[in-house]
């Protein structure tokens, strides 16, 4: 057993990492809503996300909790040896020789410059910054394992705080006329309800990822007067998101409600006990299927507009066939991670250039697949398929308060990795330190089940119980 010493050591450490991911989550909520054109911002979410990988690596090593994470650990470093292994210059005869090389090549003989070594990726420096984008989310992945129950239904509070916090900033930009101090970036959605962000999709997105969590908190209904207050807060929350989706014009946002609403009722149907459970079902719906109407009531015109565009004239989709047929041409290693909005903008059809330009592939597997070529479907396929495992044995596991917050973290999960087919939400930091919070809620192990993996580590290696 440890020392009491150790205890009384291991709190204030606990706190100070308690301390730091709350602050990494505000943080990347308000300075990392953008994609793009943000250097300063990404910068404070990276440096924010410091003390916390230092804090939570130091804990994971004093509780032997490496054990436990053996599979997700090797997850993450193979998504950060993707881009790692990209950066590795390479001699001229092997860079010369990859797919698509010949312009560069033939630019440097008119120049009359000898190709040196250089590395694999066409965009050395946007590769460069999606490796340290890893730094942020791993970190909070890390840090939410020395969470326990109560600890991590607050941070989940936190984001639903700050998600009506963005709803407020929303209504001033939506009562502003053109550029305004309530939009927080340049190149943004003028006109619409954003947020923290700089693109209405990601702003819907975050809203349908908050959703499933408030619904822990509705199922906590009935488990006293406290309780009973966070759940109808919660309930309000989800009703307030529900009439923000109407308001922020997101067709994915739209459509991805209807999934997302199914699973706070799955939700709080699992999670609740006892008669709180129908009671609670129906009073979620019915505020639920209230609010619905008031959409449809008071803002089905312009949502029908934003359904109703023709997918023929959507630049985006027009472009998938050239990015899927571009992407071919760089198999088997892809083009650099980052490297998209270059490398397309070079192979762009004239035909599709247009005043609306894609920095993106507004699919991400689709571009994962032209950046990263097989390595990188390679990993997404690992990591999918551990994330429907863990999530299968989250909707298997019994009612308990962390296996709640691992019912809600699946949803935000699949809702993110849904609306990925169709936009890129998890290149933004907030998005992406969301997404590594969930992940991290799912990769969580019961204490029965560590303290039985470590104590069969132990006799394994003839340690005494006692010596830990």
């Amino acid at each position: 057993m440890p020392k009491s010493g150790t205890l009384q050591s291991a709190r204030p450490s606990h706190r100070a990492l308690l301390a730091w991911v709350i602050a990494l989550l505000i943080v990347s909520v308000i300075f990392g809503g953008a994609s793009r054109e943000n250097p300063l911002r990404v910068m404070l979410v990276e440096l924010a996300s410091l003390p916390v990988l230092y804090l939570a690596v130091r804990r994971l090593s004093a509780q032997d909790g490496w054990a436990n994470l053996a599979g997700p650990i090797c997850l993450l470093l193979a998504m950060a040896a993707v881009p790692l292994l990209q950066l590795i210059p390479l001699p001229p005869s092997v860079w010369q020789g990859l797919p698509l090389r010949d312009t560069a090549t033939q630019v440097l003989a008119a120049a009359a410059v000898t190709p040196g070594w250089l590395p694999f990726s066409l965009t050395p420096a946007d590769t460069h910054a999606s490796l340290l984008a890893l730094v942020a989310p791993a970190a909070m992945f890390l840090a939410v394992q020395s969470a326990d129950a109560d600890e991590t239904r607050a941070l989940a509070g936190l984001y639903l705080v700050l998600a009506v916090a963005g709803l407020v900033l929303g209504s001033g930009q939506l009562l502003s006329s053109g550029s305004s101090p309530f939009y927080l970036y340049s190149n943004t959605n003028y006109g619409s309800l954003v947020g923290f962000f700089a693109n209405r999709n990601h702003q819907a997105s975050f809203l349908l990822l908050c959703l499933p969590f408030a619904a822990v908190y509705v199922a906590r209904r009935g488990r006293g007067d406290r309780a009973g207050l966070m759940a109808n807060a919660a309930l309000g929350f989800i009703l307030l998101a529900i009439v923000a989706l109407g308001a922020v014009h997101s067709r994915a946002g739209l459509i991805l409600a209807a999934p997302a609403l199914l699973g706070c009722l799955a939700i709080i149907w699992r999670s609740g006990t006892g008669h709180a459970r129908p009671q609670a079902i129906l009073v979620a719906g019915g505020s639920m299927l209230a609010a619905v109407g008031a959409v449809l009531a008071f803002a089905l015109v312009p949502n029908l507009a934003r359904l109703s565009a023709d997918p023929g004239q959507e630049v985006r989709l027009q472009a998938w066939p050239y990015i899927q047929n571009l992407a071919t041409q760089y198999l088997p290693f892809g083009s650099g991670i980052g490297s998209f909005d270059r490398v397309y903008r070079n192979a762009e059809p004239l035909e599709l250039v247009t005043p609306t330009f894609l920095n993106h592939a507004h699919n991400d597997y689709l571009q994962l697949w032209l950046e990263a070529g097989w390595a990188g479907a390679a990993v997404l396929t690992l990591v999918v398929a551990w994330l429907v495992w863990v999530s299968f044995k989250a909707w298997r596991a019994p009612i308990g308060a962390m296996f709640d917050l691992q019912r809600a973290a699946s949803v935000a999960v699949a809702l993110a990795l849904a609306h990925s087919f169709v936009d890129y939400p998890l290149r933004t930091l907030t998005m992406a330190v969301f997404f590594a919070f969930c992940c991290g809620i799912l990769a969580w192990v019961p204490p029965t089940v560590a303290a039985h993996q470590r104590r069969s580590a132990n006799l394994r290696t003839d340690v005494p119980l006692d010596a830990t």
